[in-house]
């Protein structure tokens, strides 16, 4: 990883999906925290439906805002855990802040308010809340009550996404660089899935999660790998892979989801 010399790294992560992104250069343009202490990292993960030069053609128009704006190009298509790690081993912030094409931060002061729960908190990890938009209205997501649990219950919320499903938002959660440098970054047995694996495994190793209702993120629903009941087949892989792995090192679960996992993996035999 490269010395710390900014406040943050914003993560602007694409594949294949540059088509969707003015809404968020608009976005990461108005943020307040711009400027020498904040850099801008656009990486993409082996694109071949567009051309990968308009990276470089965006930085320089982000460079207005930006006095340092990295173009990482990954040669391969490596998937969402690797791309996701190469960009920690580039960026020179304190802490991670993340986006995708089509979303959006929802004030001018969000990244501003983000950084600055960090240095008062001193947590490792930060999550908040995101505003669903589609065709159908918008929502806001996951529950306030996440916030409370992460507090007072974190292995009972752990036990509980095991048996049902991730309430902790990627999207919506950033990271500092101390925590990369304490426990790594996600599994790269995983192809895409990178928070779910990654939080129980936090979880489970008594990482504090800090949580603020405020919305991070204003999140464009309707595309990216799992699209209303349809899931990506390599994402139903990786769910497979983390129940063996959990099976193989149960640290803080209870007999019930331990008994699901045994049951979800001989019904797949």
């Amino acid at each position: 990883m490269k010395e710390v010399t900014k406040r943050a790294s914003i993560i602007f992560v694409f594949y294949n999906n540059f088509d969707e992104a003015e809404p968020t250069f608009a976005s990461i343009e108005e943020q307040d925290c711009a400027g020498e202490d904040v850099e801008l990292i656009l990486s993409d993960d082996g694109s071949t439906k567009y051309d990968r030069s308009l990276l470089e053609k965006a930085a320089e128009r982000m460079r207005s805002r930006y006095p340092q704006v990295k173009v990482n190009l990954m040669p391969e298509n490596v998937g969402t855990v690797a791309h996701l790690n190469r960009t920690f081993q580039i960026a020179e912030g304190k802490y991670y802040v993340f986006c995708s094409p089509g979303d959006r931060f929802p004030e001018k002061n969000t990244v501003s308010n983000i950084l600055s729960r960090f240095e008062k908190g001193g947590e490792l990890i930060l999550t908040g809340r995101r505003r669903d938009v589609g065709e159908k209205g918008s929502r806001i997501m996951p529950p306030a009550l996440l916030g409370p649990a992460l507090r007072i219950c974190p292995r009972l919320l752990m036990n509980y996404m095991i048996r049902r499903h991730n309430l902790i938002s990627s999207c919506c959660t950033s990271y500092s660089r101390e925590l990369i440098e304490r426990y790594g970054g996600p599994d790269e047995d995983y192809r895409l899935l990178d928070d779910f694996p990654y939080f129980v495994s936090l979880l489970q190793k008594g990482v504090r999660f800090g949580f603020t209702e405020e919305i991070f993120l204003e999140h464009s629903v309707g595309g990216g790998v799992s699209t209303g009941q349809s899931i990506h087949p390599l994402i139903l892989k990786d769910l497979e892979l983390m129940q063996e792995k959990l099976l193989r090192e149960p640290t803080g679960l209870y007999a019930s989801p331990v008994s699901f996992l045994r049951k979800q993996i001989e019904d797949r035999a």
